[in-house]
């Protein structure tokens, strides 16, 4: 037992070394230690070896006598591969091929465990996106949004100015074959005057984005037809925050969906109801916020050709 303490430590340090002295960005993958620097290592590969080949001939004899399905075969040509450090160094560097089972699983591990997802969901649940816009969310789609060529934090606050022309939108689904989704961009903090409250407004509607595992991570959104195109984000003067929200549907139903627009009102939107009506399932979110700025003022003159409301407290009078 001490021995073996001692090699872990030694091969600790050898890998910090090498570390440390290996350049910061790397395209290829190189082994930390060369072979016969340290046994200990080059007995743990060994090890990591002998079981990828056990697990891989296991797999074939499988396949041969077809005595298992699908997702068998795929969880065991995962654990083959997932402790392989070239395996493990690909994956980390976004350099896997995701049409194989392993690289798949492995990103998706990053995102659940590796505290993104914990980030998000923090968010959403503090900021009131659930229960606001739905009663809950269990993403399994990595969702992020770019404003003015930025990856952005969700929750993060941005400027109206920075997205008056459009947001970008990348998606990482998990799963191999093609399903269709359902992008919408809301604002669930619009003034409601008339019931002194807020209600919503639908700046954005896209059905019908083909997604797999091995599709590109940005949206071709400007590519697709949008059942309500984009109208961008103009916080009201005199309002708090707005939280502008990115949901993602998955489409249960794989035919094409059909939304007429003439059949939706984007003040008012109502995302339970949508949800219900066509069968969508949410799988992603992820939402900015903004407050008003002397660039709103330009928005609703320019884009919107509207009058811009101001708002406020109503005003006291003193009685006489």
């Amino acid at each position: 037992m001490h021995r073996s303490r001692q090699s872990l430590r030694a091969l600790s340090r050898s890998l910090a070394t090498q570390a440390t002295a290996a350049p910061t960005a790397s395209t290829s993958y190189a082994p930390p230690l060369k072979p016969g620097v340290l046994p200990v290592y080059d007995e743990a590969l060994a090890y990591i070896a002998r079981d990828r080949e056990a697990k891989l001939k296991q797999l074939e004899e499988l396949k041969q006598g077809n005595q298992a399905d699908q997702a068998a075969l795929e969880k065991l040509e995962v654990e083959a591969w997932s402790n392989d450090p070239e395996t493990r160094w690909r994956a980390k560097h976004r350099q896997g091929d995701l049409s194989k089972p392993v690289y798949r699983h492995l990103a998706e591990r990053a995102w659940r465990k590796e505290g993104d997802l914990a980030i998000l969901m923090q968010r959403v649940t503090q900021m009131s996106v659930t229960p606001d816009l739905l009663p809950s969310i269990s993403p399994e789609v990595d969702v992020r949004i770019q404003v003015a060529g930025e990856q952005i934090v969700p929750g993060v606050f941005t400027k109206p100015g920075q997205t008056r022309d459009g947001i970008e939108v990348s998606a990482q689904v998990f799963h191999p074959e093609e399903r269709l989704y359902t992008l919408l961009l809301i604002d669930p903090d619009v003034p409601d005057e008339l019931n002194h409250t807020f209600t919503t407004y639908a700046h954005w509607l896209v059905p019908n984005i083909p997604l797999s595992a091995t599709s590109p991570g940005l949206l071709p959104l400007s590519s697709l037809p949008s059942t309500l195109s984009y109208v961008p984000p103009h916080p009201q003067n005199g309002t708090p925050y707005h939280r502008y929200t990115v949901l993602l549907f998955q489409q249960t139903n794989r035919t094409p969906l059909e939304v007429n627009e003439n059949e939706l009102e984007r003040l008012g939107f109502s995302t339970r109801d949508f949800v219900a009506q066509h069968g969508l399932e949410a799988r992603g979110v992820s939402f900015f916020r903004q407050i008003w700025d002397r660039s709103v003022t330009g928005i609703y003159k320019e884009v919107l050709e509207l009058p811009e409301p101001r708002f406020g407290r109503p005003r006291k009078y003193e009685l006489v």
